[in-house]
Order: C-alpha cells, then structure tokens, then sequence
C-alpha cells in the first residue's frame, strides 16, 4: 500500500511539476519577446499554448492549475499596476475572459484525454478480441486436420482391411474353383476387379482427406507425390517445380497448411483457368518460407471473385488466405483476365512450432 501511495505521490508532483515549469517557460518566452516586439505585444500571446499543452497532456486540473498561475503572474508582473492591483477595465476583462477560456481549455482537453483513453481501452480490447478470434479460428483448422486424420485412419484401418480381406477371400476362392474340373469362375473374376477398385477409392479418400506421407516422410515428399499424381490426372498441363529448402528447415505446424494452400490452389487451377504450365516454386529467402504458384491461363477478375466469395460461391481464395495468416503467413494474389493467375504465400521460419 505505501509503495502505491510513493507512485501516486510521484506522479502528481512530476504532472504538476511539469505544468509549473511550462508555465514558467511561457512567461519567459514572453518576456524575451517584449524586449524586440516592445509593450505593444499581447498579453497572453504565450499563455495559451501553456495553458493548453499542460491541459491536453495532464488533463482538467493541470489545466486549472495553469490558468491560476497565468492570472496571478498577469497581475503581480504584467498589468499594471503591479501587486494585485488592476487599475484599467479593459486589463481586467481581458484577464477574467483569459480565465474563463483557461477553464473552457481545460474542460474540453479533459475530455478529448478520456475520450482518447477510451477509445485507446476499446482499440486494446478489440486487439485482444481479435488476438483470440484467431486463436479460436487456428485452433479449428487444427481441430478439423485432426479429424480428417482420424477419419483417413478409420478408412485405411477398417473399410481399406475389410475390402483388402475380401478381395484375399475371392482370389482363394478363385484359386480353389480353378481346380476343380467344369467350375464355373466368372462371378469370382468381376468381383476381384470390383473390389480391388474400392480398396483404390478408399486410398484416394484417405489420401484427401490427410495424406499419410505427410506425417510419415514430411512435406518434401508429399509435394513430390501431389505433383505425380497431378500430372497423372492432368497430363496436358506442364508442372515446372523449384524447390530450395531442406525438410529440417519446415516448422511442423507449417506442412500441413503449405500443403493445403497447394493443393486448394492447384484444385482450382484445374477446374477454372484452361493453364496448360503451372510453375511451383518453394524456397526459403531471408528467414521465410516462401510458396509461389504461376499458370498461365484466362486469369479472372480478382475484386468480382472475392465479391462471390462474400456469398459462399467463390474459389477459396478466402480459404487460403485464412490459412496461411492464421498460421503467422501472409498471403497475396494476383491475377489478370488473359494473363493468368499468381498466388503468393510467406511464413516466417523463426518463432513457428
């Protein structure tokens, strides 16, 4: 508690010790302007800027405080005669109006100071508000990686064995009928085909939905393997890739939203630009982490895209920007109907787990 009251003590005397003295540099101001201006210089020409600077900095009673100090310098060395004793009319309306604006100029600086401490506590508050929205917001993703990990897991743990079993089953049986003389073996034949086309169906839902690579060999390879099967999918588009940075260099919690950033970019790069060259480039530049796509396709009008975006019909270049700055990046795009389409996104290497 005394060491509270110390502070508070210190603080009135430094607040009001300096209102003091910038009264008393006011009136010295004046006086060195009277000596080349003459008599003739207004009389609280440097009075006011004092008056105001101690109000707006220190708030309503620095401003009082001034304007006293301000009228009994007026009387006692500046209006005649001097020893608190005004003889002309004028000098002592001029005083009682320099008094009345002193405390006018005190009222209202006090309340431009709450107003701006408000609005300082409100912009702090609205930091904060933000600072946990996206907090919330990167804890989701998080949350929903995690659950299309758990989910390619069941896949690949349940659905992927009981198929890959079956398909076990009928060849065996297959194998067995096929010994045995006038058996019919067609049934079995479409089946191992069928089934064989769920086990691949199953595999490309898993690996949609979170690709095991990733986690097991890192993004270096699960880039070599998006691109492999993209030129597969996709062989009339050329993909040109230029990749400078090692694995160790990649924060772990940057992988999977590099990854996604990718493939949601190439996803509608595919569907919507008509590009036949795509060039990735990944590399590490100053510290950062730096993924570039170009294609050379139709391009698109940019501000009308992120307009549909607004109403749920866009081509998740919202989704892409949040990803990459809820994750510390930042995230650029630009395109030209005609020219093509870059996508440009950036994470910083250092401060990332």
């Amino acid at each position: 508690m005394l060491s509270i009251q110390n502070g508070l003590l210190k603080r009135l005397l430094l607040r009001y010790g300096i209102t003091v003295s910038v009264v008393a540099v006011a009136f010295l101001v004046r006086l060195v302007l009277t000596e080349y201006v003459g008599p003739g210089l207004p009389t609280y020409v440097t009075f006011y800027p004092a008056v105001m600077l101690a109000a707006i900095i220190f708030g309503f009673w620095a401003g009082l405080l001034a304007t006293a100090m301000v009228a009994a310098i007026s009387a006692y060395w500046i209006l005649a005669p001097v020893g608190f004793a005004i003889a002309l009319l004028s000098d002592f309306v001029g005083l009682c109006f320099f008094s009345g604006m002193g405390v006018f100029i005190s009222v209202v600086a006090e309340f431009y100071r709450r107003t701006r401490q408000r609005a300082q506590e409100l912009s702090l508050e609205l930091t904060k508000a933000n600072e946990t929205l996206r907090h919330l917001s990167s804890k989701l993703l998080s949350a929903h990686e995690d659950e299309r990990k758990r989910i390619a897991g069941e896949i690949h743990d349940t659905l992927g064995a009981c198929l890959t079993g079956i398909k076990f089953k009928a060849e065996n049986a297959q194998l067995q009928t096929g010994k045995t003389a006038n058996t019919p073996t067609e049934s079995l034949n479409t089946i191992i085909p069928l089934v064989q086309e769920c086990i691949e169906e199953c595999k490309r839902i898993q690996m949609d939905l979170r690709p095991s690579i990733l986690d097991d060999l890192g993004l270096l390879a699960a880039f070599s393997w998006f691109w492999r099967r993209i030129q597969t999918i996709y062989s009339n588009t050329r993909i040109e890739r230029e990749i400078e940075i090692e694995e160790g260099d990649i924060p772990p919690r940057l992988k999977i939203v590099a990854f996604r950033v990718t493939q949601e970019a190439m996803n509608n790069i595919t569907k919507h630009s008509k590009a036949d060259l795509v060039r990735f480039r990944l590399r590490k530049l100053d510290g950062r982490m730096e993924l570039v796509l170009q294609d050379n396709g139709q391009g698109f009008d940019l501000e009308k895209v992120l307009s549909s975006e607004s109403t749920g019909r866009g081509l998740g270049i919202t989704s892409m920007r949040e990803r990459t700055e809820l994750s510390g990046g930042s995230f650029v795009i630009e395109s030209t109907e005609g020219k093509g389409t870059i996508i440009h996104a950036s994470w910083p290497l250092h401060g990332n787990g």
